[in-house]
């Protein structure tokens, strides 16, 4: 197995999830520990196990899920980008945004999901030999997935706590650019 590459392929597939905890990093004020906690242990474990299903199931499913995975990722982002703007401009004054609360279990699902499609691919790639070296035996699989959420769990917690270093701007703003920030994410992912 190629220890480099997979560490490559893991801060490269960890920079959907980044960029998403660094956007909600910048809108939630309260209950940031436990917050950040949850959403980089599910992005973590999405993208850890969605190279493991691309590697079991890869061969069978790549071929429906290949075409519609860009334009999935980014409807997700582009509705969540712009509801965070719209709920930015709502509010008349610029004081900080305390209706930003928590994921849900389900939005920390769909978060996980979107983040991680990318991964199946990466999966795939594994069994077929061209991602990772020979890639045969299991305790090998595990670790390389292991590294794969361990390096997104780490970025993700990272850039969800440094957004903080921003609270000192106006909230709408903030808000705002995080919006983008989805939008472009969700446009890269398609184009």
């Amino acid at each position: 197995m190629n220890w480099v590459e997979i560490l490559i392929i893991g801060f490269a597939l960890a920079v959907d999830a980044t960029v998403y905890s660094f956007s909600y990093g910048l809108i939630l004020r309260t209950k940031r520990t436990l917050s950040s906690l949850w959403l980089a242990l599910t992005v973590g474990l999405y993208q850890a196990g969605m190279p493991l299903v691309g590697y079991l199931f890869g061969h069978e499913l790549k071929t429906y899920v290949e075409g519609a995975a860009p334009f999935l990722v980014l409807t997700v982002f582009m509705l969540l980008g712009g509801y965070i703007i719209y709920e930015a401009w709502l509010n008349e004054n610029e004081e900080a945004n305390d209706n930003a609360s928590p994921l849900s279990f389900l939005a920390l699902m769909v978060v996980g999901i979107a983040t991680a499609i990318d991964a199946f691919a990466v999966g795939t790639g594994m069994a077929l030999g061209n991602i990772g070296g020979n890639i045969q035996e299991l305790p090998l699989l595990l670790s390389a997935v292991g590294i794969i959420g361990a390096i997104t769990f780490m970025c993700s917690t990272a850039a969800f706590h440094s957004a903080r270093l921003l609270h000192h701007l106006p909230t709408k703003w903030l808000e705002t650019t995080a919006g983008l920030l989805l939008i472009g994410l969700g446009l890269n992912a398609a184009f």
